[in-house]
């Protein structure tokens, strides 16, 4: 290679990387500028609350109806629910120690630094109370995510719910053993569940409220509750795992304990917006 040719190259690939770096910030500035309350919320303090089915929250009886704001009880709130789906079964299998992972995991795919906090004990305190609590133990928090999360499996035919399942929750064994004595396997419903066999599933699902909070003014960032969204959050989770069959198909235990994980784990992916 000429000596002009070989310093020609070389300009080249100086300037390009040199120029690298500069157009990322450049293409999400736009993007950056719009939502500009969220720059800097990386440390995030995660509370965590189990909704049974057979529980209602202290004036708000389905955890899909309304969002959960710095006015929600979120700490020693719980009363009997007044209305159980009777189909419906709280599942052991999706605890906290689970749902704590699976939700560390996704906020650090999306650039935060999480941790799972502990609520300082109280009488009924709402999110802004406990808020406020954690920052006088540890003021370095950018922001707090409250989650209430619902592991929910629905039988085919309600005749085959044990009549305790309004007060206590079930492992996915118990229920296999339920529906299929000494067998442990289970049946998954393709078709609705009026047409289903009476000893089959038609649905297991982990239900999710959460809401982000920035610490510094407890102002809202994104928030979801079932199907509501608002925020800035980008909700695509038809593609996420289990699809809908027209067969019923047999399974086990373990097949839909990792169901309903992948579900969580793919849907969580997707509400979950990326941090700066």
């Amino acid at each position: 290679m000429k000596r002009g040719h070989a310093l020609i190259v070389v300009f080249l690939l100086l300037t390009g990387v040199s120029l690298v770096p500069g157009c990322t910030p450049m293409s999400n500035k736009p993007y950056v500028e719009q939502h500009a309350e969220y720059q800097g919320v990386n440390r995030i303090a995660v509370f965590l609350q189990r909704w049974p089915v057979y529980h209602q929250l202290h004036g708000q009886g389905d955890m899909q109806l309304d969002f959960i704001t710095t006015n929600t009880l979120f700490l020693n709130a719980w009363e009997p629910a007044d209305r159980i789906p009777p189909r419906a079964v709280d599942v052991k299998d999706i605890d906290d120690r689970l749902m704590g992972q699976l939700l560390l995991e996704a906020l650090r795919n999306k650039g935060h630094e999480p941790f799972i906090a502990e609520m300082v004990s109280g009488d009924r305190e709402s999110a802004a109370e406990i808020m406020a609590k954690y920052l006088v133990f540890d003021p370095h928090v950018d922001g707090f995510l409250f989650c209430f999360y619902s592991p929910t499996l629905y039988f085919a035919s309600p005749d085959k719910v044990p009549p305790e399942h309004q007060r206590r929750s079930y492992s996915l064994e118990e229920i296999a053993q339920i529906l299929h004595p000494g067998g442990g396997g289970l049946i998954w419903a393709g078709p609705q569940a009026a047409r289903s066999r009476p000893d089959s599933i038609s649905h297991a699902f982990v239900y999710l409220s959460m809401t982000m909070f920035k610490a510094i003014d407890n102002q809202v960032l994104w928030t979801i509750a079932g199907s509501q969204v608002g925020g800035r959050i980008r909700v695509k989770v038809w593609d996420c795992p289990p699809e809908s069959t027209e067969e019923d198909y047999r399974t086990d235990v373990a097949v839909v304990r990792r169901l309903m994980i992948n579900n969580v784990r793919c849907r969580l992916r997707y509400i979950i917006p990326d941090a700066f």
